[in-house]
This record gives C-alpha cells, structure tokens and sequence, in this order.
C-alpha cells in the first residue's frame, strides 16, 4: 500500500503495516494510483473506498466495490462513524483508524472490538444519518465516474445528449463547478441543493489535472431510515425504530407517523424480537454498535 505524499501531520490516521496516512480531508483508496491511499491489489476495486470528515466525525463509505469492505469484522453496508481503533479490512489489507480527538474507548459487547464511548441521544436528538458518494467530472460537468451515485442523487435532472457517452450534471452543479475553475479550487464553499425533503451537499474533495473530485452527500431522515432497513427491518419498523432512536416516546411516535400508540407497540414488539433485545436501551445500542450510522 503506497500514501499520498500530499498529506500532512493531523489527529486522525490510517495505520497498517509498514505505513500510516495521516488524514486532513476527503481521503480515497482503491487501486488506482491516483487515490489518496494506492492498494495495488487485483481484489481491490479502482475507487473502493471513501472517508471523510463530517461534524468533527470520520465517516467511512464503500464506492460500490467488487469485494466490499469489512469494521471490525461486520460487512460494511452503509456509510458508518469510525472510531478510534477500528479495524477496517479491504481484500487482504489491515488498516486501523486512529483519532486522539476522540474521548477514551471501551469495549463493545455487540462485535467485540474496541469502540468509542457513544454520544447519549439528547432532547435535540441526534446527528442525522449521512449518505457520501464520490462523483469525477470535468468542469463541463461530464461525469467520468460515478453515474449510478450521480442518478441517486440528482435523478432526472442529469442530462444526456443523444448519443453520448456520459451524464451532465445539472445547470445549477456546472455553474458552481465553473466558480471553484475560476479559483482553481482554493476557496471552493460547498454547494448545497434542496429539493423537498432532500438536503444535498456537493463540496470539492480535489482538483487534479482538470478532473473535479466531488463529495457529495445528504442528511435526512429518509436515509437513517433506509440503513435501518439494511437490518432487515420493513420501512414502518424501520420508522419507528429511527424516532425511538431520536428519544421520541411512544405517544410522540403515533402522533408523527399518524397512527395509533397500540400500532407503535406491536412494531416495537416485532422489531425487538428482530434485533434480538428486550427493550428501547438495548435496541438503540444494537443500531450505533452495528451500523454507527445513526
């Protein structure tokens, strides 16, 4: 494995053997060598995995790689909050996360792996889940990579000339690639594109040889609930399961999804029984301990 030799001294780091990669921005590996961390492994795919940082948080996706990538020994399935000493397995390659800014670890009793302390849910709830994706286009706004991400988050509104090989992104995207060309990426302010309940926010990861590396990601409810799912809860279930998450109690919870408080109590009762806990405490600590997305 081979860093990038751009990075600098920072708290957060990758370690494996023979080598580390301190982290300062948007950081992201596969096997292309020009990704910020180079694993020259047939396994690995050419982008196979994105970090990056959000809310004083590392967060770590899969870019929809061939071979996936395993925390602490768990399928990644969704984009996850990493810990101080998380284990991150891609192919045959060990790397350990590392952040001295976080507060003192503890063991999980759920993967059995050292895990920071969680942030209690407070009456302000907690962060929202967060969907991050990489896209590659040119400052026309061609997208060179990531068109199935691109399609999740911008749908119709991309664009395709007949006969062309690539998707555009939309008009509102390209005038703000053309401002961060204009000033060569050095105070590149985020984008941020709304449309309904969807929050979407593009920010440039990296401008290099004419190629816009964008992060993009959304904050929604919408998407906590959907990584619930991933724990094969149904889409009511996983409602439920998003607001007990967010302290709501049971009247709260009928009165936001419209039905009654004896509904929400037979769903509870369902999805204790999938989680495998007797109660709300166990459930949520289930939730952060295998999916950290909450």
């Amino acid at each position: 494995m081979s860093a990038s030799t751009s990075a600098t001294t920072g708290q957060a780091c990758l370690k494996w053997a023979g080598g580390s990669l301190p982290l300062t921005g948007p950081c992201v590996i596969g096997r292309r060598s020009d990704n910020d961390l180079h694993i020259n492994n047939v396994q690995v795919s050419r982008r196979h995995a994105l970090l990056m940082n959000h809310n004083d948080d590392w967060w770590l996706n899969d870019l929809g790689s061939r071979n996936g990538i395993q925390v602490n020994g768990i399928r990644l399935t969704s984009a996850r909050r990493l810990r101080d000493g998380d284990e991150i397995r891609i192919a045959t390659h060990r790397i350990v996360f590392h952040n001295s800014g976080q507060g003192p670890p503890h063991h999980s009793t759920i993967i059995g792996r050292t895990t920071q302390v969680a942030t209690p849910v407070t009456d302000e709830g907690s962060p929202p889940a967060v969907a991050c994706e990489l896209i590659i286009a040119t400052v026309e706004g061609t997208v060179l990579e990531g068109a199935k991400p691109a399609h999740w988050f911008f749908g119709k509104s991309l664009e395709r000339a007949p006969g062309a090989a690539h998707y555009v992104l939309p008009p509102l995207v390209r005038e703000w690639l053309a401002l961060q060309a204009a000033e060569k990426g050095l105070g590149a302010e985020s984008l941020e594109v709304c449309d309904g309940g969807r929050r979407v926010l593009i920010s440039l990861a990296r401008l290099k040889q004419g190629h816009f590396f964008l992060l993009v990601r959304e904050e929604s409810a919408r998407t906590s609930i959907e990584r619930l799912q991933a724990l094969g809860l149904t889409e009511r279930e996983a409602e439920v399961m998003h607001w007990v998450y967010e302290g709501r109690q049971n009247p709260e919870i009928a009165r936001i999804l419209s039905v009654t408080v004896h509904t929400v109590n037979r769903h509870l009762e369902h999805i204790f029984k999938k989680l495998g806990v007797d109660n709300r405490q166990k459930a949520v600590k289930f939730v952060m301990d295998r999916l950290a997305v909450l």
